[in-house]
């Protein structure tokens, strides 16, 4: 239990543990102005004490935003894994001897095609004839349907190819390689595109269904 206490204040992950973390700096921030005002210092002396305080608070704050942000992150993109591993997960046939039998359907394989090319989009510091590589696999893949959204993707792709061509930073490309990655997972999650998309939809339908029931 101390070890869990410790880790929720190392590494942050929930709502409760960022409220746990903006309620001890709270505390904190009560109990050295207390010190301060009961403190046998000048005047000035507490109102310098006083801003220190606040610059202290300052960086602290500052410190759990930035810890909130790397967790949101990081939450996002395990609930993406989720999602793609769920989609792309083996159907469980029952079999006419009652044994049960895992099957990759077509819709499947199509999922975890689609999931490994997400994958390769978020990859970082790959060369660059390995990105033009991704890049082209996806295009390809997106070029199979002629809607407004593949249309983004491809002419997204076609930008990024065309700077890496000319040597661009892979700094100067983060802003056009997340709109890349959020245009395609938009097309993983539709089931026009995707099938095995619909896994996602009727589970959430179902969520929405039992919050609706339970309140009732």
């Amino acid at each position: 239990r101390r070890n869990r206490e410790v880790e929720r204040r190392m590494k942050p992950r929930s709502r409760a543990d960022f409220e746990l973390l903006y309620n001890e700096l709270e505390a904190w921030r009560v109990a050295e102005t207390r010190k301060i005002e009961v403190s046998e210092m000048s005047a000035e002396e507490k109102q310098q004490a006083r801003y220190q305080l606040l610059l202290k608070e300052i960086k602290l704050v500052q410190t759990v935003d930035k810890l909130k942000a790397q967790a949101k992150k990081s939450n996002s993109a395990i609930a993406i894994s989720n999602q793609l591993n769920k989609m792309s997960k083996p159907k469980v046939w029952e079999m006419s001897d009652g044994t049960t039998k895992e099957v990759l359907t077509p819709y499947t394989s199509r999922a975890k095609e689609l999931g490994d090319l997400y994958q390769g989009l978020t990859l970082p510091n790959l060369r660059v004839d390995e990105r033009l590589d991704v890049l082209l696999h996806v295009k390809w893949t997106v070029k199979e349907f002629d809607t407004k959204l593949t249309k983004e993707i491809i002419e997204l792709i076609d930008r990024e190819a065309d700077l890496l061509n000319r040597g661009r930073p892979d700094k100067s490309l983060e802003g056009l390689r997340k709109r890349i990655v959020r245009a395609f997972l938009q097309f993983i999650k539709d089931p026009q595109y995707n099938p095995e998309a619909r896994t996602l939809m009727t589970e959430k339908y179902g969520t929405m269904t039992q919050t609706v029931g339970s309140t009732a």
